[in-house]
């Protein structure tokens, strides 16, 4: 796998917007039981204007996106989101396993949260080594160390 990772530029913001929109409609409509073009277009802006977005490439062609917040005691996968014509050929699961060994260098867990109807990646996750942690409403806290 050849996966190259590089800072969001500007030329990057509808090829997100429209990844954000394929990857989680299904989930927020089964979660939530609706899709709330406003509102996820809200959060999208958020994202975009205050959050260090990383951009995933396969031979120069955007395949996902990243988002890793640094805190004092962890750091925070706070969005990891691949294109669905790139899922299950590993890309996810070397970027999380990056990530993990960034982590463990800083001698801290790496956190994570993610939907109840997202078993997919609960799976993946738990695969990795995660363990479910805390929970809410919608979401599974979940970490490694």
């Amino acid at each position: 796998m050849n996966i190259r990772i590089r800072p969001v530029r500007d030329s990057d913001y509808q090829w997100l917007l429209e990844l954000h929109h394929t990857v989680y409609r299904d989930l927020i409509t089964q979660e939530f039981g609706y899709w709330d073009d406003d509102e996820e277009l809200g959060l999208f802006k958020n994202a975009w204007e205050s959050k260090p977005i990383e951009i995933l490439l396969q031979n120069d062609n955007p395949v996902g996106m990243f988002i890793v917040d640094v805190h004092a005691d962890h750091l925070w996968l706070d969005e990891i989101q691949i294109d669905p014509r790139y899922q299950n050929q590993g890309i996810g699961t070397g970027v999380i396993g990056r990530l993990i060994v960034r982590a463990r260098v800083r001698h801290l867990p790496l956190r994570l949260r993610v939907l109840h109807a997202n078993q997919r990646a609960y799976r993946l996750y738990q695969r990795l080594g995660f363990l479910r942690i805390d929970g809410a409403e919608h979401h599974h806290l979940m970490e490694i160390k």
